[in-house]
């Protein structure tokens, strides 16, 4: 195709909202340059289809390639990729518990140690003949209305965990309740069931949860006004930090540096800022 970069945000069937937020596909032109990106922790798992060359990427101090197929998430530290000449991506956001529903397997069996292993993270048996059968498609429309016939024959259906996750949801919204505790009395379970059932369908706790929300909000808040000059203890009094320290600390975190370098790579251009999710 002609141009440069051509990439696509398209937000998912209605009738899978529950389980995909969106598309995101990219496009690089054979003729252009290679370009590194950075993408920001996000805690919705991501599931990449490569059409193209393959694609290094970069996480933590890690490095690894996508051939065809890829399982990304929960990302607790800024992932470094680089898009390359001819590069064909297809990039499915899941939201809540809807990586679970579709393979169906408690998320701590997915974790991070396994997937780094060859063969493990990529190429995995789960979508190899899905990768092949939307390689053989041209139009994204086509490839879009594919994965979406493989969701509806292949999610499971929702139970009683699945809903207490839904409950959930205004519980993140306010820091007047603790959402464990919150959920587990709207549901007339123990605390501990509901600590479990997020480890389960969503790969980590409650609490680290709130600690990421807490941190997107702050990004989010930096990116609306990259000109302004930041009053970083007004940060710190406004979303909830013990202190300044406090604040470095998370962006140590999640991002492996200061929030002053963040600022800098912000206005930079650099960053890639991931679509505010639909439920948390």
């Amino acid at each position: 195709m002609d141009g440069s970069l051509n990439s696509q945000l398209v937000e998912a069937d209605e009738r899978l909202s529950r389980v995909i937020s969106h598309f995101y596909a990219v496009q690089q032109s054979a003729k252009e340059p290679p370009l590194a990106q950075q993408m920001l922790p996000n805690y919705e798992m991501i599931l990449v289809f490569n059409f193209g060359p393959a694609m290094p990427f970069q996480l933590g101090n890690d490095v690894y390639t996508i051939r065809q197929t890829a399982i990304l998430g929960p990302l607790r530290n800024m992932l470094r990729y680089t898009l390359l000449p001819g590069d064909d991506l297809l990039v499915v956001n899941f939201t809540l518990d809807g990586f679970y529903r579709l393979i169906g397997k408690p998320m701590q069996q997915i974790s991070a140690v396994d997937w780094h292993k060859e063969d493990g993270l990529f190429d995995l048996p789960y979508f190899r003949d899905l990768w092949e059968q939307l390689a053989a498609l041209n139009s994204l429309t086509d490839r879009l209305q594919h994965i979406s016939r493989y969701a509806f024959a292949n999610l499971i259906p929702v139970d009683a965990a699945g809903r207490s996750l839904l409950d959930s949801i205004p519980y993140f919204r306010t820091a007047a309740v603790d959402p464990v505790k919150g959920v587990a009395a709207t549901n007339q379970v123990s605390p501990r069931i509901i600590q479990r059932r997020f480890r389960t369908h969503l790969g980590y706790s409650a609490k680290e949860m709130v600690r990421f929300l807490r941190f997107k909000q702050v990004v989010s808040f930096l990116a609306q006004q990259p000109s302004e000059p930041v009053d970083w203890l007004a940060i710190v009094l406004r979303f909830g930090y013990h202190d300044h320290s406090h604040l470095i600390s998370d962006f140590n975190y999640f991002v492996g540096i200061s929030p002053r370098r963040f600022l800098r790579q912000l206005g930079e251009g650099s960053v890639c800022i991931s679509q505010q999710g639909k439920f948390y």
